[in-house]
Protein backbone atom coordinates (compact mmCIF):
# COMPACT_ATOMS: atom_id res chain seq x y z
CA UNK A 1 0.00 0.00 0.00
CA UNK A 2 2.79 2.34 0.49
CA UNK A 3 4.75 1.77 -2.43
CA UNK A 4 1.31 2.84 -4.38
CA UNK A 5 0.48 6.41 -2.37
CA UNK A 6 4.47 6.39 -3.24
CA UNK A 7 4.24 5.85 -6.53
CA UNK A 8 1.35 8.11 -7.36
CA UNK A 9 2.86 10.68 -5.26
CA UNK A 10 6.14 10.72 -7.02
CA UNK A 11 4.18 10.32 -10.44
CA UNK A 12 2.37 13.32 -9.44
CA UNK A 13 5.61 15.38 -8.90
CA UNK A 14 6.61 14.16 -12.17
CA UNK A 15 3.51 15.27 -13.61
CA UNK A 16 3.16 18.91 -12.22
CA UNK A 17 7.16 19.51 -12.50
CA UNK A 18 6.85 18.27 -16.51
CA UNK A 19 3.47 20.54 -16.37
CA UNK A 20 5.17 23.49 -15.24
CA UNK A 21 8.62 23.20 -17.57
CA UNK A 22 5.90 22.81 -19.87
CA UNK A 23 4.19 26.07 -19.10
CA UNK A 24 7.51 27.92 -18.84
CA UNK A 25 8.25 26.72 -22.29
CA UNK A 26 5.26 28.57 -23.23
CA UNK A 27 6.24 32.12 -22.27
CA UNK A 28 9.15 31.78 -24.26
CA UNK A 29 7.29 30.49 -26.91
CA UNK A 30 4.90 33.87 -26.60
CA UNK A 31 7.67 36.17 -25.93
CA UNK A 32 9.32 34.59 -28.99
CA UNK A 33 6.52 35.87 -31.34
CA UNK A 34 5.38 38.68 -29.70
CA UNK A 35 6.17 40.81 -32.57
CA UNK A 36 3.83 39.26 -34.70
CA UNK A 37 0.36 39.21 -32.01
CA UNK A 38 -2.17 41.29 -31.73
CA UNK A 39 -1.83 44.70 -29.00
CA UNK A 40 -4.73 44.71 -27.90
CA UNK A 41 -7.98 42.63 -26.97
CA UNK A 42 -10.19 44.87 -29.30
CA UNK A 43 -7.83 44.27 -31.92
CA UNK A 44 -7.84 40.25 -31.66
CA UNK A 45 -11.21 40.22 -31.20
CA UNK A 46 -12.15 42.78 -34.41
CA UNK A 47 -9.76 40.20 -36.99
CA UNK A 48 -11.07 37.42 -35.53
CA UNK A 49 -14.54 37.96 -35.79
CA UNK A 50 -14.39 39.14 -39.31
CA UNK A 51 -11.90 36.29 -40.25
CA UNK A 52 -15.13 34.06 -39.76
CA UNK A 53 -16.49 35.64 -42.34
CA UNK A 54 -14.50 36.40 -45.20
CA UNK A 55 -11.50 33.95 -44.40
CA UNK A 56 -8.64 36.38 -43.15
CA UNK A 57 -8.00 40.25 -43.25
CA UNK A 58 -4.72 42.55 -42.78
CA UNK A 59 -1.36 41.20 -41.39
CA UNK A 60 -1.66 41.82 -37.57
CA UNK A 61 1.82 43.01 -37.48
CA UNK A 62 1.51 46.04 -40.36
CA UNK A 63 -1.83 47.06 -39.60
CA UNK A 64 -4.36 47.66 -36.44
CA UNK A 65 -2.89 50.81 -35.29
CA UNK A 66 -6.34 52.28 -36.77
CA UNK A 67 -9.70 52.05 -35.98
CA UNK A 68 -11.27 49.38 -38.27
CA UNK A 69 -7.35 48.95 -39.88
CA UNK A 70 -7.35 45.35 -40.54
CA UNK A 71 -10.73 45.66 -42.89
CA UNK A 72 -10.19 48.94 -44.54
CA UNK A 73 -8.32 52.41 -44.04
CA UNK A 74 -9.19 55.58 -44.90
CA UNK A 75 -7.19 57.42 -47.83
CA UNK A 76 -9.66 60.78 -47.74
CA UNK A 77 -12.24 61.69 -45.40
CA UNK A 78 -14.30 64.28 -46.98
CA UNK A 79 -15.97 66.27 -44.08
CA UNK A 80 -19.05 67.49 -46.51
CA UNK A 81 -19.68 63.35 -47.20
CA UNK A 82 -20.53 64.71 -51.24
CA UNK A 83 -19.14 61.08 -52.40
CA UNK A 84 -17.48 57.89 -52.24
CA UNK A 85 -15.25 56.00 -53.84
CA UNK A 86 -14.35 52.76 -52.02
CA UNK A 87 -11.56 50.33 -53.69
CA UNK A 88 -11.54 46.74 -53.13
CA UNK A 89 -8.79 44.34 -54.41
CA UNK A 90 -5.78 41.94 -53.10
CA UNK A 91 -2.22 43.46 -52.44
CA UNK A 92 -1.88 45.89 -55.69
CA UNK A 93 -4.46 47.74 -53.52
CA UNK A 94 -3.60 47.42 -50.02
CA UNK A 95 -0.53 48.68 -50.78
CA UNK A 96 -1.78 52.31 -52.35
CA UNK A 97 -2.26 52.96 -48.92
CA UNK A 98 1.65 51.74 -48.47
CA UNK A 99 3.13 53.80 -51.31
CA UNK A 100 3.31 56.92 -50.37
CA UNK A 101 3.09 58.12 -54.25
CA UNK A 102 0.36 55.88 -55.44
CA UNK A 103 -1.74 57.24 -51.70
CA UNK A 104 -1.31 61.10 -52.87
CA UNK A 105 -2.09 60.68 -56.21
CA UNK A 106 -5.55 58.91 -55.56
CA UNK A 107 -5.81 61.72 -52.20
CA UNK A 108 -4.89 64.25 -54.50
CA UNK A 109 -8.06 63.44 -56.90
CA UNK A 110 -10.58 63.11 -54.18
CA UNK A 111 -9.63 66.78 -52.70
CA UNK A 112 -10.04 67.92 -55.97
CA UNK A 113 -13.34 66.58 -56.67
CA UNK A 114 -15.22 66.08 -53.10
CA UNK A 115 -14.43 62.47 -52.56
CA UNK A 116 -14.16 60.00 -49.63
CA UNK A 117 -12.16 57.50 -50.05
CA UNK A 118 -11.73 54.03 -48.96
CA UNK A 119 -8.80 51.60 -49.26
CA UNK A 120 -10.68 47.85 -48.57
CA UNK A 121 -7.41 46.21 -50.37
CA UNK A 122 -6.47 42.86 -48.55
CA UNK A 123 -3.90 40.41 -49.84
CA UNK A 124 -5.15 37.64 -51.47
CA UNK A 125 -8.70 38.81 -51.65
CA UNK A 126 -10.54 37.79 -54.87
CA UNK A 127 -14.59 38.34 -55.83
CA UNK A 128 -15.80 35.57 -53.43
CA UNK A 129 -14.04 37.49 -50.57
CA UNK A 130 -14.83 41.24 -51.92
CA UNK A 131 -18.53 40.12 -52.59
CA UNK A 132 -19.04 39.35 -48.95
CA UNK A 133 -16.63 42.50 -47.58
CA UNK A 134 -18.93 44.53 -49.52
CA UNK A 135 -22.04 43.40 -48.04
CA UNK A 136 -20.30 43.75 -44.13
CA UNK A 137 -18.62 47.29 -45.20
CA UNK A 138 -22.54 48.50 -46.32
CA UNK A 139 -24.08 46.79 -43.24
CA UNK A 140 -21.69 46.97 -40.24
CA UNK A 141 -19.65 50.51 -41.29
CA UNK A 142 -22.34 52.28 -43.22
CA UNK A 143 -20.11 52.48 -46.47
CA UNK A 144 -22.29 53.06 -49.44
CA UNK A 145 -20.01 53.98 -52.58
CA UNK A 146 -20.76 56.14 -55.30
CA UNK A 147 -17.38 55.09 -57.48
CA UNK A 148 -16.94 51.28 -56.64
CA UNK A 149 -13.17 50.03 -58.04
CA UNK A 150 -12.64 46.41 -57.94
CA UNK A 151 -9.55 44.76 -59.44
CA UNK A 152 -9.37 41.53 -59.94
CA UNK A 153 -5.43 39.92 -60.46
CA UNK A 154 -4.49 37.01 -62.29
CA UNK A 155 -3.98 35.19 -58.95
CA UNK A 156 -7.40 35.26 -58.11
CA UNK A 157 -8.33 32.56 -60.69
CA UNK A 158 -6.57 30.03 -58.61
CA UNK A 159 -7.48 31.74 -54.67
CA UNK A 160 -10.94 31.02 -55.67
CA UNK A 161 -10.43 27.68 -56.56
CA UNK A 162 -7.82 26.19 -54.15
CA UNK A 163 -8.53 28.76 -51.02
CA UNK A 164 -11.98 29.27 -51.35
CA UNK A 165 -14.13 26.85 -53.18
CA UNK A 166 -14.70 24.94 -50.62
CA UNK A 167 -14.84 27.72 -47.97
CA UNK A 168 -18.02 29.60 -48.82
CA UNK A 169 -20.78 29.02 -47.16
CA UNK A 170 -24.57 29.69 -48.89
CA UNK A 171 -27.46 30.39 -47.13
CA UNK A 172 -31.00 28.09 -47.89
CA UNK A 173 -31.97 30.57 -50.18
CA UNK A 174 -28.28 30.83 -52.49
CA UNK A 175 -27.14 33.75 -50.31
CA UNK A 176 -23.67 33.77 -49.89
CA UNK A 177 -23.22 33.82 -46.04
CA UNK A 178 -19.61 33.77 -45.25
CA UNK A 179 -16.03 32.24 -46.55
CA UNK A 180 -15.10 30.63 -43.56
CA UNK A 181 -11.41 30.42 -42.08
CA UNK A 182 -8.25 28.21 -42.23
CA UNK A 183 -8.43 26.11 -38.51
CA UNK A 184 -5.31 24.17 -38.08
CA UNK A 185 -3.93 23.09 -41.20
CA UNK A 186 -0.75 25.57 -41.36
CA UNK A 187 -2.18 27.03 -44.75
CA UNK A 188 -1.39 30.28 -46.01
CA UNK A 189 -3.59 32.42 -43.57
CA UNK A 190 -4.19 30.25 -41.01
CA UNK A 191 -4.27 32.12 -37.47
CA UNK A 192 -4.63 29.33 -35.48
CA UNK A 193 -1.21 30.05 -34.07
CA UNK A 194 -1.49 33.61 -34.01
CA UNK A 195 -4.84 33.60 -32.07
CA UNK A 196 -3.83 31.22 -29.36
CA UNK A 197 -0.85 33.09 -28.53
CA UNK A 198 -2.36 36.42 -28.54
CA UNK A 199 -5.29 35.47 -26.58
CA UNK A 200 -2.91 33.78 -23.98
CA UNK A 201 -0.66 36.51 -23.95
CA UNK A 202 -3.54 38.39 -22.52
CA UNK A 203 -3.63 36.59 -19.55
CA UNK A 204 -1.40 36.86 -16.44
CA UNK A 205 1.74 34.92 -15.65
CA UNK A 206 0.86 32.18 -14.40
CA UNK A 207 -2.51 32.10 -16.40
CA UNK A 208 -0.19 31.40 -19.07
CA UNK A 209 1.74 28.75 -17.70
CA UNK A 210 -1.32 27.11 -16.69
CA UNK A 211 -2.81 27.37 -19.62
CA UNK A 212 -0.53 26.96 -22.35
CA UNK A 213 -0.06 23.09 -22.18
CA UNK A 214 -3.65 22.15 -22.47
CA UNK A 215 -4.49 24.59 -25.52
CA UNK A 216 -0.60 23.80 -26.80
CA UNK A 217 -1.83 20.40 -26.96
CA UNK A 218 -5.14 20.56 -28.22
CA UNK A 219 -3.63 22.99 -31.04
CA UNK A 220 -0.98 19.81 -31.71
CA UNK A 221 -3.57 17.16 -32.08
CA UNK A 222 -6.00 19.08 -34.17
CA UNK A 223 -3.14 19.89 -36.55
CA UNK A 224 -1.95 16.75 -37.09
CA UNK A 225 -5.71 15.08 -37.40
CA UNK A 226 -5.67 17.78 -40.04
CA UNK A 227 -2.87 16.57 -41.98
CA UNK A 228 -3.44 12.61 -41.48
CA UNK A 229 -7.06 13.34 -43.18
CA UNK A 230 -5.32 15.34 -45.92
CA UNK A 231 -2.84 12.32 -46.43
CA UNK A 232 -5.37 10.00 -46.44
CA UNK A 233 -7.39 12.32 -49.18
CA UNK A 234 -4.60 13.63 -51.32
CA UNK A 235 -1.47 11.05 -50.60
CA UNK A 236 1.64 11.36 -48.62
CA UNK A 237 3.21 13.05 -52.42
CA UNK A 238 0.59 15.82 -52.14
CA UNK A 239 -0.37 16.15 -48.51
CA UNK A 240 0.28 19.67 -48.65
CA UNK A 241 -1.98 20.25 -51.48
CA UNK A 242 -4.50 22.11 -49.23
CA UNK A 243 -1.57 24.46 -47.93
CA UNK A 244 -2.73 26.58 -51.43
CA UNK A 245 0.72 27.73 -51.62
CA UNK A 246 1.80 30.26 -54.75
CA UNK A 247 3.46 26.84 -56.42
CA UNK A 248 -0.71 25.91 -56.34
CA UNK A 249 -2.30 29.01 -57.22
CA UNK A 250 0.18 29.59 -59.97
CA UNK A 251 -0.58 26.53 -61.59
CA UNK A 252 -3.79 27.68 -62.90
CA UNK A 253 -2.05 30.42 -64.68
CA UNK A 254 0.32 28.21 -66.70
CA UNK A 255 -2.44 25.30 -67.77
CA UNK A 256 -6.30 25.96 -68.72
CA UNK A 257 -8.32 24.13 -66.31
CA UNK A 258 -12.69 24.28 -67.29
CA UNK A 259 -13.61 23.32 -64.05
CA UNK A 260 -11.29 26.31 -62.59
CA UNK A 261 -12.99 28.51 -65.11
CA UNK A 262 -16.20 27.90 -64.27
CA UNK A 263 -15.38 28.50 -60.32
CA UNK A 264 -13.94 32.14 -61.51
CA UNK A 265 -16.32 32.96 -63.65
CA UNK A 266 -19.40 31.50 -60.77
CA UNK A 267 -17.37 33.70 -58.08
CA UNK A 268 -17.50 36.59 -60.11
CA UNK A 269 -20.89 36.45 -61.76
CA UNK A 270 -22.54 35.92 -58.04
CA UNK A 271 -20.65 39.54 -56.65
CA UNK A 272 -21.96 41.59 -59.66
CA UNK A 273 -25.44 40.03 -59.87
CA UNK A 274 -25.42 41.20 -55.88
CA UNK A 275 -24.13 44.67 -57.37
CA UNK A 276 -26.82 45.12 -59.89
CA UNK A 277 -29.01 45.76 -56.72
CA UNK A 278 -26.92 48.67 -55.35
CA UNK A 279 -28.67 51.28 -56.43
CA UNK A 280 -26.18 53.79 -54.60
CA UNK A 281 -23.78 53.02 -56.93
CA UNK A 282 -22.91 55.70 -59.96
CA UNK A 283 -20.22 54.08 -61.78
CA UNK A 284 -18.34 50.34 -61.14
CA UNK A 285 -14.58 49.70 -62.72
CA UNK A 286 -13.11 46.63 -62.87
CA UNK A 287 -9.68 46.53 -63.16
CA UNK A 288 -6.77 43.60 -63.96
CA UNK A 289 -3.31 43.92 -64.76
CA UNK A 290 -1.22 41.69 -66.85
CA UNK A 291 1.87 39.40 -64.83
CA UNK A 292 4.86 39.56 -65.98
CA UNK A 293 4.58 36.23 -67.33
CA UNK A 294 2.10 36.99 -69.40
CA UNK A 295 4.46 39.87 -71.33
CA UNK A 296 6.74 37.35 -71.91
CA UNK A 297 4.38 34.67 -73.50
CA UNK A 298 4.83 31.44 -70.82
CA UNK A 299 1.22 31.89 -69.55
CA UNK A 300 -1.39 30.56 -70.98
CA UNK A 301 -4.54 31.67 -69.07
CA UNK A 302 -5.03 35.32 -68.88
CA UNK A 303 -7.84 36.78 -65.94
CA UNK A 304 -8.78 39.16 -68.56
CA UNK A 305 -10.29 36.65 -70.58
CA UNK A 306 -12.88 35.53 -68.38
CA UNK A 307 -13.77 39.06 -67.03
CA UNK A 308 -15.01 39.95 -70.66
CA UNK A 309 -17.16 36.79 -70.73
CA UNK A 310 -18.95 37.47 -67.73
CA UNK A 311 -19.31 41.09 -68.57
CA UNK A 312 -20.52 39.93 -72.22
CA UNK A 313 -23.49 38.45 -70.17
CA UNK A 314 -24.17 41.70 -67.84
CA UNK A 315 -26.77 44.02 -68.64
CA UNK A 316 -25.37 46.69 -66.50
CA UNK A 317 -24.19 49.82 -67.57
CA UNK A 318 -22.22 50.92 -65.15
CA UNK A 319 -19.56 49.19 -65.54
CA UNK A 320 -16.54 49.90 -67.22
CA UNK A 321 -13.37 46.92 -67.89
CA UNK A 322 -10.00 48.62 -67.59
CA UNK A 323 -8.27 46.02 -69.20
CA UNK A 324 -4.17 46.82 -68.45
CA UNK A 325 -3.56 44.05 -70.99
CA UNK A 326 -4.53 46.83 -73.78
CA UNK A 327 -1.25 49.17 -72.60
CA UNK A 328 1.20 49.21 -74.99
CA UNK A 329 4.36 47.37 -73.31
CA UNK A 330 6.75 47.29 -76.15
CA UNK A 331 8.92 50.51 -75.04
CA UNK A 332 9.23 49.60 -71.43
CA UNK A 333 11.52 47.08 -69.58
CA UNK A 334 9.33 44.55 -68.38
CA UNK A 335 12.51 43.93 -65.51
CA UNK A 336 12.41 47.09 -64.31
CA UNK A 337 8.06 47.86 -64.24
CA UNK A 338 8.10 44.32 -62.14
CA UNK A 339 9.70 43.83 -58.58
CA UNK A 340 12.59 41.89 -58.91
CA UNK A 341 12.05 37.84 -58.02
CA UNK A 342 8.83 38.11 -57.10
CA UNK A 343 6.39 35.53 -58.24
CA UNK A 344 3.26 37.55 -57.90
CA UNK A 345 4.49 40.15 -59.87
CA UNK A 346 3.83 43.03 -57.71
CA UNK A 347 4.87 46.46 -59.44
CA UNK A 348 7.71 48.20 -57.99
CA UNK A 349 6.68 51.50 -56.26
CA UNK A 350 7.11 53.76 -59.42
CA UNK A 351 5.42 51.75 -61.81
CA UNK A 352 2.55 51.35 -59.52
CA UNK A 353 1.85 54.79 -59.04
CA UNK A 354 2.62 55.59 -62.97
CA UNK A 355 1.03 52.67 -64.41
CA UNK A 356 -1.86 50.91 -61.95
CA UNK A 357 -2.78 54.05 -60.29
CA UNK A 358 -2.62 56.55 -62.90
CA UNK A 359 -4.44 54.77 -65.65
CA UNK A 360 -7.43 54.44 -62.85
CA UNK A 361 -7.73 57.62 -62.12
CA UNK A 362 -7.23 58.41 -66.25
CA UNK A 363 -10.68 56.04 -66.34
CA UNK A 364 -12.37 57.35 -63.37
CA UNK A 365 -12.00 61.58 -65.05
CA UNK A 366 -13.49 60.57 -68.03
CA UNK A 367 -16.36 58.30 -67.08
CA UNK A 368 -17.72 61.30 -64.25
CA UNK A 369 -17.27 63.63 -66.59
CA UNK A 370 -20.08 62.26 -68.84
Amino acid sequence: MKKVVFKSILFFLLFSLTYFLFGLWGLVEISKNKNLLFKSKENFIFHKNYSNKIHHLRDANRWGDKENGYLFSVINKNNTKDKTILLQGDSWIESISEIKQSEEMIKNFAIKNNYTVYNAGITSFAPSLMHKQYEILKQEFNIKPDLLIIYIDQTDIGDEFCRYKNKKIYSKNGKLDSISREKFTRATYDYSKLYLYSELNFQSTLNKIIKFPVKKINYFLKRNINQLNNILKNGYKNRSVHKCGFREIMKELENYNSDVERNFKKSLNEFLDYLANERNIEKIFIVSFPHKRHLEKTYSVDVSSYINDTLSLSKDKRITYINMSKIDFSNLNKDEIYKPNDLASHLNDVYHTEIFVKNIIKNIKNKIKN
